[in-house]
């Protein structure tokens, strides 16, 4: 389903709600978003903007390639592509909800004709019934009303699973790009301790190194080459996961994605968190939770309409045929009273039972606004930590990459130990894949956050 359809079945929606909107006085109360006492800003300092339910985050990556499996996915994912589905069953539930005409109309008709010279005799009847519900305590509009936050959530639920499809093939593709990164790094040590072997050799044959500093030179390039199956086997995972999240066998443009590239890093780190109170609007968990509690509203203004009378009026025509003769019709008008006595214990029970809903329900919107707080605060603070991380690891790398410059150098020339050459070795890798490490985990917090801001932005 795309954007243009959701809008229109929302109109329709909102048609259905105020169709029949005569009634008397309602019973139940009607829905009041529900509210919370929440800090003027995630951090205790001035807060920024008001965050926007529809911001495209990913756009700051400035990658193709991350836009073209976003937008591909959010139009055929196929967990989407269930979720739409439901906005369609609820669309058909709001439709029939609260409708207070019934009926059926029947039209039969015989042909009889017995030979020898008699007339065919024809016989038909025409009857049509209906009855009208009078909606003198709200009982319609109710249900109507329960029925409109049902899709309502469906609507949100949709926003749910396109927030975590995003999430998810983001944070796959930053992973493939840091396994790519990772084999980088593994061929550069890889060459790097190579040259580490022939200096050794060249220095045994001068009598300036021992058989053990060959051998424990070899074993180092040995192991550099060991590891690199396992990080070309993460890079492979990584693309069929995307390819899998999209909805797929294959993606278009596949090679692109062997292609070297760097690690994703967003254009700007800084993020227009708004205030708390803006994730009541933006979270569609948080929407959903809204609509589940109006929903138990409406169905216990629909539970208390059933403590009350019912006044029904029922009409019925009929009309029979002989041959060419209409008969004379006959017919009726009945008002109905209804009034429920014997089960009334009953009917009570369903009201306490549809308080103890709106009780359960205003706790459950109550708990994902808390843990919608936690995470965004969470997500803040681990960017600005990674974003300092990976600014100190740049410099670990150049500093790294200096001393095993120096070291190789100097055991050329026998000033230090083929053991002081093994440690730069090990620190110029180690030194490597931590600033490769936390370049992705930057770029992941920056989806954290984004992610737990929430957002409607599928629905464009």
């Amino acid at each position: 389903m795309d954007g243009e359809k959701f809008h229109l079945s929302r109109r329709r929606a909102l048609a259905g709600l105020a169709a029949f909107g005569l009634t008397g006085c309602a019973a139940g109360e009607d829905f009041a978003s529900p509210t919370m006492k929440l800090s003027k800003s995630f951090s205790g300092k001035p807060a920024g903007p008001a965050r926007t339910n529809d911001a495209k985050w990913w756009l700051a990556f400035n990658d193709p390639i991350i836009n073209q499996v976003v937008d591909l996915g959010l139009k055929q994912n196929l967990d989407v592509r269930r979720i739409a589905a439901r906005i369609e069953q609820s669309q058909g539930i709001l439709n029939g909800a609260g409708y207070p005409v019934s009926g059926n109309a029947r039209i039969a008709e015989s042909k009889v004709n017995l030979g020898g010279g008699n007339p065919t005799a024809q016989t038909g009847f025409v009857r049509v019934e209906a009855t009208w519900k009078l909606d003198l305590f709200g009982r319609l509009k109710r249900e109507r009303e329960a029925a409109f936050a049902r899709l309502e959530a469906a609507y949100a639920d949709l926003d749910i699973w396109r927030l975590l499809f995003v999430d998810e093939v983001v944070s796959a593709y930053i992973d493939l790009r840091y396994a790519q990164e990772l084999l980088r790094v593994q061929l550069r040590v890889l060459e790097s301790r190579k040259a580490t072997l022939d200096i050794t050799k060249e220095l045994s044959e001068e009598g300036n190194a021992s058989e053990l500093e060959i051998a424990q030179a070899r074993s180092l390039v040995l192991s550099t080459r060991a590891s690199i199956p396992e990080t070309r086997v993460l890079f492979v995972r990584m693309l069929n996961r995307i390819i899998a999240l999209i909805g797929a066998t294959e993606v278009p443009g596949r090679e692109r994605f062997d292609a070297t590239a760097p690690q994703p890093v967003a254009k700007s780190h800084v993020v227009s968190t708004g205030v708390p109170a803006d994730l009541i609007r933006n979270r569609p968990d948080i929407v959903r939770a809204e609509q589940r509690l109006a929903e138990a509203v409406g169905l216990l203004g629909v539970a208390e309409a059933d403590l009350y009378p019912k006044l029904v009026l029922t009409g019925n025509v009929n009309m029979n045929v002989s041959g060419a003769d209409i008969l004379p019709g006959a017919g009726f008008l009945r008002l109905g009273f209804d009034v429920p006595l014997f089960d009334l214990p009953v009917r009570k029970a369903k009201i306490e039972t549809a308080k103890g809903l709106i009780t359960e329900r205003q706790a459950e919107w109550e708990k994902e606004v808390v843990l919608a707080v936690e995470e965004v605060r969470n997500a803040m603070y681990a960017l600005d930590q990674h974003q300092k991380a990976v600014k100190v690891a740049k410099k670990a790398v150049d500093a790294s990459e200096k001393v095993l410059s120096i070291a190789r150098a100097r055991f050329a020339d026998g000033t230090v130990s083929f053991l002081q050459v093994l440690d730069a070795e090990r620190s110029f890798l180690n030194t490597e894949n931590a600033y490769a490490l936390d370049v992705r985990n930057q770029a992941i917090d920056f989806v954290n956050l984004n992610v737990a801001l929430g957002g409607s932005f599928g629905r464009t």
